[in-house]
């Protein structure tokens, strides 16, 4: 057992902290306030390589271990978890589902310029009724010669409204059950196509639509793998999602405490610095203890995965523990610089702000504790 990063993660991580101090967090508060994506640091991801870290050399990837990617995600996350979920949360989940089922021209078409940045592909799952029950799917898609005539709704889509292309869940016929479903690549010029932008509590620097599907007509070969392993596919991404979730939550909270540290050093009250009260010592130590503890668990999994071995339990369990630490730590950052906190002049309000999509994207809290309960008891709850 080695707790030691190797050279090349170590590298990774000095790499994606320097973009993210300084490409990601300078501009952050200008992109923010006018809820606009930065669209250039999507093209400088892609010239670094921090998009395709898991994505197989040879398809323009990185190649790299699901530990060190998720080095790189957090290092990002510590500037904004938002502009890193744009940039590129989703070719992770997209990227990786094509790696593992598509067509080998498929992926020849689609992963090099993924990795480059100058493809945008978002995942469309969720739908009104279909949330963590996504085998509840209603869209439908419908053969037609050699088209797909697709029809339905997905909400809280990331990336939806700037991707290029979106990796839809679809029914294609509903008396099979999940047998029927299907993923298909939609296009997003491809008519009757529709996307409306939805504003939430954080993601401000960052996109999350609805899209709609109104006799949507595609070829026929844009069907990603087969027929009837449509939901195990789109899980195939989610799982991968999980740990980007969990590594962006850790630096998240990282971030909050680091920013903690040097605000209570210098903030003066009672003639000294704040950082030599009892209470204020207390909570910073609380929170170093339990974002090392959670990271190294994220960690964990990250090789788990890496190595092909069972890990349902321990990812779950890191998203869940990662997730809701960085509501915590973000909300007693908020708390340690007082008012200020409350500003974006300070750089803690806008990890609370985003910190509680986490606990949501991947799989619900509740959810994660009903697979880490299957895994130790044996018995499915959902069922």
């Amino acid at each position: 057992m080695n707790f030691e990063l190797t050279e090349e993660q170590v590298m990774l991580r000095s790499l994606a902290r320097k973009f993210a101090e300084q490409e990601m967090f300078p501009k952050l508060k200008e992109y923010e306030r006018q809820r606009k994506v930065n669209y250039d640091l999507i093209k400088k991801m892609g010239e670094l390589g921090l998009i395709g870290t898991n994505i197989p050399q040879e398809y323009g990837g990185g190649g790299l271990d699901y530990t060190s990617a998720a080095i790189i995600w957090e290092q990002l996350s510590w500037a904004s978890w938002t502009q890193t979920l744009t940039s590129l949360g989703h070719n992770i989940v997209t990227g990786t589902i094509l790696t593992k089922v598509a067509s080998q021209e498929q992926r020849r078409n689609y992963l090099p310029p993924m990795c480059k940045g100058e493809l945008i592909m978002a995942i469309g799952v969720v739908e009104p009724n279909a949330g963590s029950d996504a085998a509840a799917v209603e869209t439908t898609a419908r053969l037609d010669g050699d088209q797909w005539v697709i029809n339905g709704t997905k909400n809280f889509i990331s990336a939806g409204g700037i991707a290029d292309i979106v990796l839809t869940l679809v029914q294609t016929d509903r008396s099979q059950g999940t047998r029927g479903m299907a993923l298909i690549a939609i296009d997003k010029g491809a008519p009757g196509f529709s996307s409306a932008a939805v504003e939430m509590v954080g993601n401000r620097a960052g996109d999350i639509a609805n899209l709609a599907f109104t006799d949507c007509r595609v070829p026929k070969e844009n069907l990603i793998g087969e027929i009837g392993r449509g939901l195990q596919n789109g899980l195939i991404g989610i799982d991968v999602a999980r740990l980007f979730v969990a590594a962006g939550a850790i630096g998240m909270a990282q971030s909050c405490l680091d920013a903690c540290i040097k605000y209570t050093k210098e903030r003066h009250q009672f003639g000294k610095p704040i950082a030599s009260f009892q209470l204020v010592q207390e909570a910073i130590a609380r929170m170093a203890a339990e974002t090392e503890a959670v990271r190294l668990l994220v960690y964990y999994a990250g090789e788990l995965k890496t190595k092909e071995l069972p890990h349902a339990k321990e990812l779950s369990s890191a998203k869940w523990l990662a997730t809701e630490l960085a509501v915590r730590v973000s909300a007693e950052a908020i708390r340690l610089h007082g008012a200020y906190g409350c500003t974006d002049d300070f750089g803690v309000e806008h990890h609370y702000r985003d910190a509680a999509l986490g606990t949501i994207l991947g799989g619900t809290t509740e959810m994660h504790k009903l697979i880490i309960g299957r895994e130790l008891l044996g018995i499915n709850a959902m069922v």
